[in-house]
């Protein structure tokens, strides 16, 4: 679809992105609408009404600098204050929370195959394709469509299909604790929906900003990336292993465990880059704008409505089973939202998430959950492909 600005415009669309998010974290400051909600869904929905409404283009290669530099880049950034001997206890209930909501992903996708059988051909293709989609984010769509051979409309019908339902779920699992009735059921781990901390209450202050703690911060972030890319792109080209490429030769994974092992080992260095945690999250937020810009409403109705209603029932199914589990187990319905949000999005989602509503203590635990969703989500797909091939294939 033609835009208003053309997708070789680079210049623009970056200042379009960068003056959205500004205004977007502006209104979350300013405005009780929109500090119901956060910046983070005012910049997913903000992107795919840009898109819709032909006001930016679907594809650009500025979208691609932000997949292959600004989102690697933004998830050492938030994680350098993350001292994993402070967050074990709390990880560890952020995983058990995650592999329950795992469990209510294949149960809805298997629920959706079952209802869609005759309707959708081959069924278990997009079965595992939104398996793998949901219990790691939009990177296992890519193995999934090459372990299932998934090409061409049938493809494209799918990917289309989970982006827009993305931006609902998403915006539905991020307001769970801001529901009345659910936060007098639920535990909370804090008095209010969203938390305003101060730039102090987060490790650092504006005073204390300096050109030289950003200049470290960068540095560090970018020699992070560097090296993880380095090795998984070393794994991927000298294995095939099925194993060892999801262990090593995913970039996100590494660069995760080794911000994570190095802000451990030296929390005082990694203390001292004031800022870098804000900086993330500016990032994140330019992510949220970007991925969502691939969500053409006008696109998804012709494209396939049966696959947008399989893709909300398997959101059915993780909504189900997360409140029913988590309220049995005593978790907090800032926990499952989280959670929830780690398995749907992935970790840079569930991060700038976590972070827009002021959840500080969640968005270690996050990222930790959702990079593992990475590796789960595939094997989680291929299971759930082989089960609906052996009911209906």
């Amino acid at each position: 679809m033609h835009s208003l600005i053309s997708s070789d415009n680079t210049l623009l669309i970056w200042a379009v992105l960068i003056v959205y998010v500004f205004l977007a974290m502006y209104a979350e400051r300013h405005w009780k609408w929109a500090q119901a909600v956060g910046a983070a869904l005012i910049c997913l929905v903000g992107g795919m009404l840009l898109s819709s409404l032909g006001l930016m283009p679907s594809t650009s290669g500025a979208y691609d600098v932000i997949w292959s530099m600004v989102t690697p880049l933004a998830i050492p950034l938030v994680l350098f204050a993350a001292d994993l001997k402070k967050i074990i206890k709390e990880s560890g209930k952020m995983l058990i929370m995650f592999l329950i909501t795992c469990c209510g992903t294949m149960l809805g996708a298997i629920l959706a195959a079952v209802i869609f059988h005759g309707k959708i051909a081959e069924v278990w293709k997009p079965a595992a394709m939104f398996t793998g989609s949901q219990t790691g984010g939009s990177m296992n769509v890519v193995v999934m469509a090459d372990v299932w051979d998934i090409t061409g409309s049938t493809f494209d019908a799918i990917y289309v299909a989970d982006i827009i339902t993305f931006t609902f779920t998403l915006f539905t699992l991020v307001m769970l604790p801001s529901v009345a009735i659910l936060r007098k059921k639920y535990k909370c781990m804090y008095n209010s929906p969203i938390v305003h901390t101060t730039t102090e209450e987060n490790g650092s202050s504006e005073t204390a900003l300096t050109v030289f703690s950003i200049a470290k911060a960068l540095a560090t972030s970018f020699a992070i990336v560097s090296v993880s890319v380095a090795i998984a792109d070393f794994v991927n080209a000298h294995t095939d292993n099925f194993i060892v490429c999801q262990l090593l030769g995913q970039k996100y994974l590494l660069l995760t465990l080794i911000t994570v092992i190095l802000a451990t080992a030296f929390p005082k260095f990694f203390d001292s880059m004031k800022g870098a945690q804000d900086l993330g999250i500016f990032m994140m937020f330019i992510f949220f704008v970007a991925v969502s810009i691939e969500a053409d409403l006008k696109q998804i109705v012709s494209l396939g409505p049966w696959l947008i209603l399989f893709s909300v029932i398997v959101f059915v199914g993780i909504l189900f089973i997360s409140l029913l589990f988590g309220k049995i187990f005593k978790f907090s319905i800032e926990e499952i939202s989280v959670a929830a949000n780690a398995a749907l999005g992935g970790p840079t989602t569930a991060a700038a998430s976590a972070a827009a509503r002021g959840y500080s203590e969640l968005v270690t635990p996050a990222v930790l959950v959702g990079t593992l969703g990475y590796v789960l989500g595939n094997f989680f797909g291929v299971f759930v492909g082989n089960v609906v091939m052996a009911m209906f294939g």
